[in-house]
């Protein structure tokens, strides 16, 4: 079977995941073509530098076989042509500038299928359902053969277009969490859902080789992914900071790149971390495997960005489970799905979301009592039920958070069904030492 692999920009460091696919194809006895729209222009590894040879670039055009394309299905195909441009165009757009876009991507659709009509192709597949999926749909239409695709994450939380289109041409799509299949389902309402598939990535588990002794008296922290919003990195500085102190012993290498670097850097100073903790950069996959040989544990804050990004299963807490660590992450997206909590690793948030949906949670506290709390309910502490005191989500809010809030502005002002509050007048506060910032409430 002859397919087509169709990438936005590839190969990249952040996505080893599709060349560990493309090989297991390869060894099924698939003949695969990959195709890439542009040229990757970062480090790569070993593996991915030999690969480059082997991938055809759509961008920049060659301008002649783009006109030859346009020329070639505008008026060889015409039905197809213009059917197709049509469909596209017509579909609901969130705003012009996307229309346009689109546009812009059935061109290059267009071209695409010219540069791959020698081929003989079976099946064509898109990894992302970005403009890469306009244009394997493009390409199925003009070749006849049929495409399928594969969303992730930000494809398809972020400004995501023609998302039920994509999918209701498509032979099959592919998801890589549980999480991300409930949510594509809600677009088909039953249509095509019999088409998504949750297929998890996979690791070639022979490139891993866990380090038996990790024992040190200094607590190597280790962290890899883009410095972008939704890794929360910000927020592994605020815990090294407390960390810290609290006269720990411990370093934090962060491997990864991205557009945070620069604010990172800012508040590794603010915090007075430049000891502590480091930012490595983008490495080779081989490099990144030692880093999880010599670290003790793997920690990836993961959170929601503000623009709805967020993270699907990391392949680097994959990496981190078969390397031996132990992994602190949260309880956000599909990460729940591999990281079961107090069993191979430890999630956190889960606490204030248990507490909002009036699950018992049991906590313990450091040199204090162990405690058994429920929304509306009497506090068990040690063992016994106070009569006087009842848990609101709000005042637990502040209890369990205190140390980042008072870190994070002057006042923290606490809402829920039945309480309202401050920081600097909830007992947390006053034990963290936050002074009263001057704001008075009106009503309770």
């Amino acid at each position: 079977m002859k397919i087509a692999y169709l990438i936005g920009t590839y190969p990249r460091l952040t996505t080893t995941f599709i060349d560990r696919e493309i090989f297991a194809l390869e060894k099924l006895g698939a003949e695969i073509k990959i195709f890439s729209i542009w040229r990757p222009d970062s480090a790569l590894s070993q593996v991915q530098i030999q690969m480059i040879e082997r991938i055809q670039y759509l961008l920049p055009v060659k301008l002649p076989s783009f006109l030859a394309s346009l020329f070639s299905y505008g008026f060889g195909h015409p039905k197809k042509y213009f059917g197709t441009l049509y469909y596209l165009i017509s579909q609901p757009h969130p705003s012009v500038k996307s229309r346009i876009k689109t546009l812009l991507h059935f061109g290059e659709g267009v071209y695409a299928a010219y540069e791959m009509r020698n081929f003989e192709l079976d099946h064509v597949h898109a990894h992302f359902m970005d403009r890469v999926a306009t244009i394997a749909l493009v390409v199925g239409r003009l070749l006849d053969i049929p495409y399928s695709v594969t969303a992730h994450a930000n494809d398809i939380y972020v400004d995501p277009v023609l998302l039920p289109e994509k999918m209701s041409e498509a032979k099959f799509v592919a998801t890589c969490t549980e999480y991300n299949k409930s949510y594509l389902e809600q677009f088909g309402d039953g249509l095509f859902n019999h088409k998504l598939h949750c297929i998890y990535h996979g690791l070639i588990v022979e490139e891993y080789s866990p380090e038996e002794n990790r024992m040190s008296e200094t607590c190597r922290i280790l962290s890899v992914g883009q410095l972008k919003e939704k890794k929360g990195f910000e927020y592994l500085l605020l815990a090294c900071r407390i960390l810290a102190d609290r006269g720990c012993s411990f370093n934090c290498q962060i491997v990864g790149e991205g557009p945070l670097r620069e604010f990172l850097t800012s508040r590794i100073k603010e915090l007075s971390l430049e000891n502590l903790v480091q930012l490595c950069g983008a490495l080779p996959h081989e490099q990144v495997i030692e880093k999880y040989q010599a670290a003790n544990i793997f920690v990836l804050p993961a959170i929601l960005a503000s623009d709805g990004d967020r993270d699907g299963i990391p392949n680097v807490i994959l990496e981190a489970l078969t390397m031996g660590l132990p992994v602190v992450s949260t309880q956000h997206s599909a990460i729940p799905e591999v990281v079961k909590d107090g069993k191979n690793g430890l999630l956190i948030a889960r606490t204030v979301s248990d507490l909002a949906n009036k699950k018992s949670v049991r906590l313990r506290i450091e040199d204090g009592p162990k405690l058994k709390v429920q929304v509306g309910r009497r506090p068990v502490i040690n063992g016994h039920k106070p009569e006087n005191m009842r848990v609101g989500c709000g005042s637990a809010t502040l209890g369990l958070f205190a140390p980042l809030l008072k870190d994070s502005a002057d006042e923290v002002i606490i809402l829920d069904s039945h309480i309202t509050g401050l920081l600097s007048e909830h007992a947390a506060g006053a034990f963290e030492g936050v002074k009263p910032s001057g704001i008075r409430l009106r009503f309770r």
